[in-house]
């Protein structure tokens, strides 16, 4: 359907509105609401955990630095990963560290990251379930390194787990984070609509991005029906996602199985940079990483020098990976680009 990003958005506000007015919304967690319900977060496409590592493929060769750029911030002693969804970094970083912990706030990922790791012969990877915003279940200064991809942010107060953090690291120790970063989605994409399949059944989500202060309210509606037959519904109305007129939403209402919303905490890089000079980091610094540099890297190698196979890649973006995830950056992106990552010094 051609519609400007605008209406879209107005139509998704409307549907918020509706949402509140007319469906008994639960109050949840993404561990609770999302990730629990889901057989693989990352729908089985990680190379290494999932696909045979091929260098000749961009999106592995960028995922491969950025397993190498967690692995070089943090250390190769005992690594923390917060919020390991499949076991990523955490397994394929694995044989570059003495041991990695992983925690979840999802009892499934727990098990499907135990799983995989079992299925990978990795003998010094474990996986422990802490309920969101439950404090960590280690003694203090117990790790040399803690990884944290895009999960910090779901967290129910980010204060807290940033503390959290500090609490657990030993003095020198370095906390590596990715971010979801909402300037991002600015100049239309505010609001999003999704229809799709968590679990068995079809549902309807919608992200409502507060840009200016900084955090995203999430809804998720559960269905009886599968996703063709949601989206048969809004074809019934001359409908298709993002669009959800009062008019689809009304007739969806019977087949509701479940209806749970929660709020993310989306701090900017400068904001993070504040909050974890507040948890105590003596240094907080934005830096580039290695997933960005190596899709440049990528993009100008010729076919025939791109490393084939895993030792070979390791070879080639290890030691830039070490230079590159040392550089500062600055605390800002161009559009369209998430902001950098941020290194924070124990």
């Amino acid at each position: 359907m051609g519609t400007s990003h605008q209406h879209e958005g107005d139509v998704i506000r409307d549907a918020v509105e509706w949402f509140r007015a007319h469906v008994e919304l639960r109050e949840s967690t993404s561990a609770e609401a999302l990730y629990e319900r889901m057989e693989s977060q990352a729908a089985w496409g990680l190379p290494v955990i999932y696909l045979p590592f091929d260098g000749g493929n961009r999106g592995h060769f960028r995922d491969r630095a950025q397993i190498i750029d967690y692995a070089v911030v943090c250390g190769p002693g005992r690594v923390l990963d917060f919020g390991p969804g499949d076991g990523w970094p955490s397994l394929p970083m694995a044989p570059m560290v003495e041991e990695v912990i992983g925690v979840d706030g999802s009892p499934r990922r727990v098990e499907v990251c135990a799983a995989n790791a079992k299925r990978m012969g990795l003998g010094n990877a474990q996986f422990v379930h802490v309920p969101p915003g439950e404090p960590l279940p280690f003694e203090d200064e117990s790790f040399d390194g803690v990884a944290a991809a895009s999960s910090v942010e779901q967290t129910p107060d980010v204060r807290a787990t940033l503390a959290e953090m500090f609490r657990v690291l030993k003095p020198g120790g370095r906390l590596r984070m990715h971010y979801e970063s909402l300037s991002y989605y600015a100049g239309g994409r505010e609001r999003q609509l999704d229809v799709g399949v968590v679990g068995d059944t079809g549902d309807l989500m919608i992200h409502d991005r507060h840009l200016e202060e900084e955090y995203v309210d999430h809804y998720v509606l559960t269905f009886d029906l599968s996703e063709d037959e949601v989206v048969a519904i809004f074809a019934r109305h001359d409908q298709d996602p993002p669009n959800a007129t009062v008019a689809v939403l009304a007739d969806l209402k019977p087949h509701i199985a479940g209806a749970a919303t929660w709020r993310g905490q989306h701090p900017s890089c400068r904001s993070w940079m504040r909050l974890l000079r507040e948890a105590g980091f003596s240094a907080a610094v934005p830096t580039y990483d290695g997933g960005w540099f190596a899709k440049r890297l990528f993009d100008r190698l010729p076919e025939a020098e791109r490393p084939r196979d895993l030792a070979a890649a390791d070879e080639v973006l290890r030691p830039l990976v070490e230079v590159v995830a040392g550089m500062e950056a600055p605390p800002t992106a161009p559009p369209r680009e998430w902001e950098p990552c941020i290194t924070a010094t124990k």
